[in-house]
């Protein structure tokens, strides 16, 4: 297992150039970046061989998470779009 600290989970540039890949053995996978930003068009929570070892489809490309506690809302994920990245990155004065 790796740990990653503040110091990259807190930096959307150097969160979103680490990625993490699982397999499940039969050509389907899982992959993103550690930010939860889809950089690859082969990025997905679930992507399927129909006809392995080719043929994979993503068929789940990421979720919406929001954890709401006592009534205030943190958004989990992310998206980037030309010129934005919703939500706001939070600056940490670590």
């Amino acid at each position: 297992m790796m740990l990653l600290g503040p110091e990259i989970c807190g930096n959307l540039a150097a969160a979103t150039q680490r990625e993490w890949l699982e397999t499940n053995g039969l050509g389907g996978f899982a992959s993103s970046t550690i930010s939860g930003l889809n950089t690859r068009r082969y990025h997905g929570l679930l992507t399927a061989a129909l006809t392995p070892p080719v043929g994979r489809f993503v068929l789940l490309s990421k979720l919406e998470e929001t954890l709401i506690v006592n009534g205030e809302r943190f958004e989990l994920s992310a998206n980037q779009y030309p010129g934005a990245v919703h939500p706001q990155p939070i600056v940490s004065t670590m």
